[in-house]
Formats: structure tokens, sequence, C-alpha cells
């Protein structure tokens, strides 16, 4: 029910109305590889515009 009441009070988020419910969508982060085989992702953040940065940050400090 809170899908459709964002989607009502933000008409171009349209798209969620069709996601699916356990699928979580947030701005930023990054897909963790390893020797090019996904792993996993990291994020974490305080806002989307910085959340690619610090998880590139992150994984600069341990992978490297």
């Amino acid at each position: 029910m809170q899908r459709q009441l964002l989607v009502a009070a933000q008409p171009a988020l349209f798209g969620l109305r069709e996601m699916p419910p356990d699928l979580l969508i947030l701005g930023g982060g990054v897909p963790v590889r390893v020797k090019e085989q996904l792993v996993g992702g990291i994020g974490g953040a305080p806002g989307g515009h910085l959340d690619q940065a610090c998880a590139e940050a992150a994984l600069n400090a341990v992978l490297n």
C-alpha cells in the first residue's frame, strides 16, 4: 500500500508499481567483484549522492 501512495504522490515513480515487493531500490552503491566475479554489493552512506563515492573508497581500501 505504501508503494501506491508514493506513486500517487510522485507520478515519475510509476515504474515502482510493477517491482517485486522484496526488491529494494536505493540510489548509490556499487557491485563488489573479485577477479571479475560478482560477489555482492556495498552501500550505506547517508544519502545516494554520497553512497557511490563512499562505497568505492571502501572497496579500494579493502581490496587494493
